[in-house]
């Protein structure tokens, strides 16, 4: 590409200076017309800048590229990020399990910890991905999660209903899948202390 850009920059000029004229014995090197000069200028200009512009620059191919793994690098990303969301499910918890179900349809997880839950948690979990080759959806840790956002979907269903019984079962249920999610992407269970 800097090789065309050159060669394009050394024609332009040449092309300024080449014309000449034979006065007598001296020979004389016509004077480049204005005309000429601005008909040659945007090319000039395009030669000068592709010249020296920036090589540019291509992707690795993601994060599984030259197959090395970038578990511990998501670890260390996403890591707080899922930890407070589960501290955030789990807050929420208390009020189903109490039967609070108002209070718990309107807890701040729902307006900003499914959100990061199910961003943050989707790219921890196909950051377990070893070989470049396997799809997202072959890798279980992906399966687990889609297992669990669906799980909290129909929670978030059962919260806005009346039926607390059927609110609590379904947390239950959740919170089994959250565990599942949570062995498989090495964090914490959610009986650790550190969700506290």
């Amino acid at each position: 590409y800097r090789s065309m850009a050159a060669v394009l920059l050394v024609l332009v000029s040449s092309a300024l200076v080449l014309p000449t004229t034979r006065v007598g014995p001296v020979v004389v090197e016509s004077l480049v017309t204005r005309q000429r000069a601005l008909r040659l200028a945007p090319v000039a200009a395009v030669a000068f800048a592709s010249a020296f512009a920036p090589p540019p620059s291509y992707a690795s191919g993601g994060a599984t590229a030259g197959r090395t793994t970038s578990i511990p690098t998501a670890k260390k990303r996403y890591f707080a990020r899922v930890t407070a969301d589960v501290a955030s499910f789990l807050q929420m918890g208390s009020a189903i399990k109490a039967g609070a179900l108002s209070e718990a349809s309107n807890a701040p997880f729902w307006s900003s910890g499914l959100e990061d839950l199910t961003g943050a948690g989707y790219l921890l979990a196909v950051a377990f991905k070893i070989d470049a080759r396997v799809p997202p959806q072959k890798i279980q840790q992906k399966r687990d999660h889609d297992a669990l956002i669906a799980s909290i979907d129909k929670l978030k269903k059962a919260v806005g209903g009346s039926d607390k019984a059927a609110a609590q079962a379904q947390y239950a249920d959740t919170l089994a899948k959250l565990d599942v999610y949570l062995k498989g992407v090495e964090l914490p269970p959610t009986s650790h202390s550190l969700l506290e």
